[in-house]
This record gives structure tokens, sequence and C-alpha cells, in this order.
């Protein structure tokens, strides 16, 4: 039973991870959006809003590799992934 916890636990934890991404996009969308029309209404000349639209960006983009492509964990799920794979190398490489 314990182990179902765990599991139920650490897909909590993933869910959790990919709405809060969720909110952080929409968020990011909505003051790029206002940042864009300030820009535009006020001085249609120097696209200033683009600077901070690249550097959230970023960070919106990282928040995504973390919260779908390495499932939530972050940069210890990262190194728990890379230990497996480098575990399962080298137990091939004792079998030969």
């Amino acid at each position: 039973m314990m182990n179902e916890d765990k599991r139920y636990n650490q897909a909590k934890k993933i869910a959790q991870n990919k709405i809060a991404f969720l909110k952080h996009f929409i968020v990011f969308i909505f003051v790029m959006a206002v940042l864009a029309a300030i820009n535009n209404l006020t001085d249609s000349g120097y696209q200033w809003w683009l600077w901070p639209a690249l550097w959230w960006g970023i960070g919106v983009f990282l928040h995504f590799l973390f919260s779908f492509i390495f499932r939530g964990g972050g940069l210890k799920r990262l190194e728990e992934d890379l230990v497996k794979k480098e575990m399962n190398r080298i137990k091939g490489q004792t079998k030969s």
C-alpha cells in the first residue's frame, strides 16, 4: 500500500506542476498583451515590450521543460533519470 501512496503523491506533484505551468503561461500571455498594447498605444516606434517577453519567455520555456518533459520533478528528477541511465549502462558493460 505504501508503494501506491508514493506513486499517487508523485502523480499528484506532476499534475500540480503542469497546472502551475499553465497558470504561468496564461499570466505571461496576458501581461505581454497588456505591455504590447501600452507600447503601441503610447509610442508605436520602438517595441520595448519584446525585451520582457524574451526574458520571461525563456523562464516560461524552462517551466514547460520541467513540467512536461522532465515529468515535473525538476533537477532532482533529471538527476534520478541520469543515474538510472548510467546504472543500466554500467550493468550492460559488466555482462560483456
